[in-house]
């Protein structure tokens, strides 16, 4: 890892408590994340400036925070305590002063925990590299946008529509696709991913990413529609979550890995891979929190 190093090194100098961990975490798994952190590095600086690691680092630190105050509120509570829906989109995917710090942390997470590198592993091998020549690829919540133009990265004949409700996640995403070189293929627009059909116009494509949007929605199963209806038959998607894992924003809550299978099923998709990792639970905690990723196919 070369130019994907200057997040760790960010990370130990404003948020050195969690510095360790994630050093580790990408010694263990060095090539995996520096595919993901090397390119991002240079989206960043280019887009931003030297101070975008420092950012990158203190919204990270806020991020892991936040999520082991939820998690501790969730083992008292023995339930989800998320705000209203809408005091969430306005206070949270509407807050540009959150979303940006929010954006880092949650693309930094995929090589800094190790619950999430078999995503990365996942997303790679089994979804981006699997694809057919010059495939379309929809990316639904894309959010910053740093999955799909990683797919482009790997993927030099691949063609990129991204979607999501944010305007600052949206903002952060178009200006990562400028000084990526993968502007001309990559697209990203402000919309609702449960209404894709307005975007698309009845489109079919032959993949289709909606990464740890699930539990961010108060119903799941429109979401899972929208990935079938936009899929071509034989397409791929790739579609990940978050189980007994809380957060300010996360509203539907997981507990068995086989609940999203039955959802994919349910809209008309087939599971061929799926990982699900979490982390060590300390004694006498009730609650598992991992992440789940699947690779499904219409």
């Amino acid at each position: 890892m070369k130019e994907g190093a200057q997040f760790l090194t960010a990370l130990a100098k404003s948020a050195r408590m969690f510095f360790p961990a994630a050093r580790g975490c990408t010694e263990r798994h060095a090539e995996i994340c520096a595919w993901l952190l090397d390119p991002l590095a240079r989206w960043g600086r280019a887009a931003y400036g030297e101070g975008v690691f420092e950012q990158a680092a203190k919204g990270y630190a806020r991020y892991c925070m936040h999520v082991s105050l939820a998690q501790r509120t969730y083992e008292k509570e023995g339930r989800y305590t998320p705000d209203r829906l809408p005091d969430i989109i306005e206070k949270v995917y509407e807050n540009e002063s959150y979303m940006t710090p929010y954006m880092w942390a949650a693309v930094l997470i995929y090589a800094f925990w190790e619950s999430m590198v078999n995503h990365l592993m996942l997303f790679r091998g089994d979804f981006i590299r699997s694809l057919p020549p010059t495939p379309e690829v929809l990316e639904l919540a894309c959010g910053h946008g740093a999955m799909g133009l990683l797919a482009c990265e790997e993927r030099r004949d691949l063609e990129l529509v991204g979607l999501d409700i944010g305007p600052a996640a949206i903002r952060i995403a178009r200006d990562l696709a400028r000084v990526s070189g993968h502007e001309g293929r990559a697209q990203f627009f402000l919309g609702d991913v449960l209404a894709t059909g307005s975007l698309a116009n009845g489109r079919e494509f032959d993949g289709v990413m909606a990464a740890m949007i699930a539990e961010h929605l108060v119903d799941p199963r429109p979401l899972f529609r929208s990935v079938a209806d936009a899929l071509k038959t034989n397409g791929l998607a790739f579609v990940s979550t978050a189980l007994e894992s809380p957060q300010c924003d996360h509203v539907f809550e997981f507990h068995r890995e086989s609940e999203l299978v039955s959802l994919a099923e349910e809209a008309g998709l087939r599971v061929t891979r799926l990982v699900s990792d979490g982390g060590a639970v300390p004694p006498g905690m009730r609650f598992r929190p991992r992440a789940l990723a699947m690779i499904l196919t219409k």
